[in-house]
């Protein structure tokens, strides 16, 4: 695996900044409190997050407050790196409430978060994917941070302790004895038959009042049984009241039967009235679901009908005299091309713009300029030509002081040529600075003719392109072209309108049209319901309906007629119709009928009064068996809940009492496994151990031992003395620290991952320093290397042996 390039978004002090790391060794380099523990911890949050793993709930550690920024701003970052040849990003969002983790594969772009291991609790851990254990092994192996100062005892104790749990959990936040006082404790929380508090011995007083329960209920059981004996002979006793009442009220029945056969012929004359108007109901009873309101909805149909019908006729009328205009306008439409307008207001344009830019060109001749500047030149030359003629002068006078003096050796003559030569001088640079000025007006009138020359080529140019857009368009001059564009733009206008009208007669059209559409709908719902109703009512005309609500009318009547007859007729036989008192008289002969008649109808009552009271004793005799039943039932339905609790019970009993033989048998492996740890893992690492330790002291020591008991002692190379950590110093010790995580960081986790060290060389001198380096060097061809320091000394030291190196200076 290969870290590439760290990105904080928004992490502690850091904001929208970005760490590149290379193969080999990368070293982070910055004095305290400038952000190399934060860039440290970054690299666990991205992989691992910073909430409690394994657990259900949200549960955040102290880093995620510590390191969030703030001023507020984002709590993100991002992290690249390649695993097995590929090229991955990590983007993490640590805002509680909003905490997100995506995993891209930045070869395809694809996210393939779904198929991250989350870990056993809410938090993404990407890190168990890549590397293949947890966040406990992480800083436990690769990740190694800095042990802190102290003095050398408490620093050897710490180390054994540490090696004690690395070796035996990879974790050096777990501790055997921990362990095994918390299954201890977890026995104890079970506890005893003796332990009246503890759950096994409550759960056993359960078990024995639920036992004592159930023998007391299963002794009531003799007298439930012999209540339901009772029961039954009670509801027999019943049984027998309820037929002999049933019968005495049937003979009642039959005598009041008989007294009634008098009013029968009366009943017979009135059900025979009654028929005769049932009959006529019978003949009317097809008009009866007949409807004033249908009769008004189908006047109202009618009306609409009539109406819409008229509607449709006006607006057919008014389409077709809006198509008639269609056809008009169309005519007088004449055919223009946008496009030809749209180009021949384009080619304008152009032909004014070039105008203007000749009439600029025109007003701006700088002929006067040129002027000006030859008669400036005219001078100059003119002041050159008397200054040379001065320097002729004034150097003949010199030769000729000069000669004279020497000749003659009139010396003082001499002297009289200084003021000359001064004055030859003088007029040498005037001529220099005239024959200057010259050349720079020589220059502008040069420049003013080109830029003249320009001007007359560009009107010639504007004077050829307009005549090229007056013959396109076969015309003289620019009144005629502005003349030509106004006619046509004037036309197409004229065009345009037209094409408006065109288009508000057709959508008037479109409109009229669905008018009429909907009105024929609405004319065809009409005409549907309208048949609806007279084919409901089986009629075929509104005429025919009116006279439906006729004969429903004579129907009505007929049916209050018949409406008093049946009054009569209940007043004669009240509840009972005629078929019921002829079958009470059916079958009846005339013997059996004068014996029914001597029977006191009187006698027959009271018998009926005293077996009722009779079975009212019995029902609340029964009704007393029923209660007590029912209070013994409860006991019954209490007697099955009472068995399944105390199945429950049992097994309860059965589950605590395997659980304390899981939690003894578990307490006797991790007792034999931390015994026998040390003949598992002790040759290996041990070896590794003291392979490291040779290379990074120099050869000083070259035998690490891990004592049964796992201390850790070394052996003196000379004298073969055993050591133990407590005698050493501090560096060694850090030394002997630094070589066990290797160590084990070599035989557990192999080569393929990074390296990442947090100031773990502070207590080692130069010696020691430059040792640790060169071993670091070796294994970076091998693994990356990722050194946090707040010393310059490595980066002297790798500078010294030639080793290169990515320097990342924080400071």
């Amino acid at each position: 695996m290969l870290l590439k390039e760290l990105n904080l978004l928004g992490f502690g002090k850091f904001q929208n900044e970005s760490f590149t790391f290379n193969k080999g060794i990368n070293i982070i380099y910055g004095e305290n409190e400038v952000g190399k523990s934060t860039l440290h911890s970054f690299i666990d949050g991205m992989f691992y997050g910073f909430l409690r793993p394994n657990v259900k709930s949200t549960l955040y550690l102290e880093e995620h407050e510590k390191y969030n920024p703030w001023n507020g701003n984002k709590y993100a970052g991002i992290i690249r790196f390649e695993h097995n040849g590929k090229s991955y990003r990590i983007e993490r969002n640590f805002t509680k409430g909003q905490e997100k983790t995506k995993v891209i594969d930045e070869v395809t772009g694809k996210d393939i978060t779904k198929n991250i291991d989350v870990g056993k609790g809410r938090v993404l851990q990407p890190g168990i994917h890549f590397f293949g254990f947890n966040t406990r092994v992480f800083s436990n192996t690769i990740f190694i941070k800095q042990l802190g100062v102290k003095t050398d005892e408490k620093l050897a104790k710490e180390v054994t302790e540490k090696l004690i749990n690395i070796t035996t959990a990879l974790d050096d936040n777990i501790y055997v004895d921990k362990v095994i006082d918390e299954l201890k404790e977890q026995i104890a929380e079970i506890g005893t038959d003796k332990a009246y508090t503890k759950p096994y011995a409550l759960n056993l007083k359960h078990i024995e009042e639920l036992q004592k329960r159930r023998k007391d209920i299963i002794l009531e059981k003799d007298n439930y049984e012999s209540y339901i004996e009772e029961e039954t002979r009670v509801k027999n006793m019943l049984g027998m009241d309820m037929e002999k009442l049933s019968s005495l009220k049937e003979k009642l029945n039959k005598i009041e039967v008989l007294e009634k056969a008098k009013i029968v012929e009366e009943v017979e004359i009135l059900s025979d009235e009654i028929k005769n108007i049932e009959k006529k109901i019978e003949t009317l009873k097809t008009y009866v679901n007949f409807s004033i309101d249908e009769y008004n909805e189908i006047i109202n149909l009618n009306n609409s009908i009539e109406f819409l019908e008229s509607n449709i006729f006006d607006n057919r009328e008014e389409i077709d005299e809006i198509e008639k205009k269609i056809k008009d306008n169309h005519r007088e439409k004449n055919e223009n091309n946008d496009n030809e307008i749209i180009e021949m207001n384009n080619d304008y344009n152009v032909f004014e713009e070039i105008e203007e830019e000749k009439n600029k060109i025109l007003y701006n001749q700088e002929n006067n300029q040129i002027e000006f500047l030859k008669r400036d030149y005219i001078d100059y030359k003119d002041k050159l030509y008397k200054n040379k003629l001065n320097k002729i002068g004034i150097g003949v006078l010199l030769l000729v002081f000069l000669f004279v003096g020497i000749m003659f050796k009139q010396y003082f003559l001499c002297i009289i040529d200084i003021p000359l030569i001064i004055l030859f001088v003088y007029l040498s640079n005037k001529s220099k600075k005239i024959t200057s000025a010259m050349e720079i007006l020589k220059s502008q009138i040069d420049k003013y003719y080109i830029r003249e020359k320009e001007k007359q080529n560009r009107i010639e140019e504007i004077k050829i392109l307009q005549r090229k857009l007056l013959e396109k368009y076969k015309i003289e001059n620019k009144m005629e072209f502005k003349k030509l564009l106004q006619e046509i733009q004037m036309e197409s206008y004229r065009n345009k309108e037209i094409a408006e009208l065109y288009k508000e007669l057709n959508n008037k059209k479109d409109f009229l049209m669905k008018k009429i559409n909907g009105e024929k709908l609405k004319k065809e719902n009409d005409t549907n319901k309208l048949k609806e109703i007279l084919y409901k009512n089986n009629v075929d005309n509104v005429e025919a309906f009116r006279e439906g609500l006729d004969k429903k009318a004579l129907y009505e009547k007929y049916i209050n007629e018949l409406e008093t007859k049946k009054e009569l007729l209940f007043k004669l036989m009240g509840e009972n119709s005629i078929e019921d008192f002829k079958s009470q008289l059916k079958g009846i002969t005339l013997a059996l009928d004068r014996e029914l008649l001597k029977v006191d109808k009187n006698q027959l009552r009271y018998e009926i009064e005293r077996t009722g009271e009779s079975i009212s004793d019995f029902k609340i005799a029964l009704k007393g068996i029923e209660e007590n039943l029912k209070i013994l039932g409860k006991n019954m339905d209490k007697l099955v809940e009472i068995e399944e609790e105390l199945e429950k019970r049992e097994k309860y009993k059965d589950k605590m009492e395997f659980k304390i033989k899981s939690l003894e048998l578990a307490i006797n492996t991790i007792e034999e496994l931390s015994t026998n740890i040390h003949y598992e893992f002790a040759p290996s690492i041990n070896k590794g151990i003291s392979t490291i330790v040779e290379r990074i002291t120099g050869g000083k020591y070259n035998k690490v031992k891990v004592s049964e008991d796992l201390n850790i002692s070394i052996e003196n190379p000379i004298t073969r003395e055993i050591i133990g950590i407590d005698s050493l110093s501090g560096g060694t010790i850090d030394q002997l620290y630094f070589s066990l995580r290797f160590g084990i960081v070599n035989s557990m986790i192999g080569d393929n991952y990074p390296l990442i060290l947090d100031d773990c060389f502070v207590q080692y001198d130069n010696k020691r320093l430059k040792n640790i380096m060169k071993f670091l060097y070796e294994i970076s061809h091998e693994r990356q290397i990722i050194l946090f320091t707040c010393q310059n000394r490595e980066n002297i030291i790798l500078d010294e042996v030639g080793v290169d190196f990515n320097l990342i200076n924080l400071s």
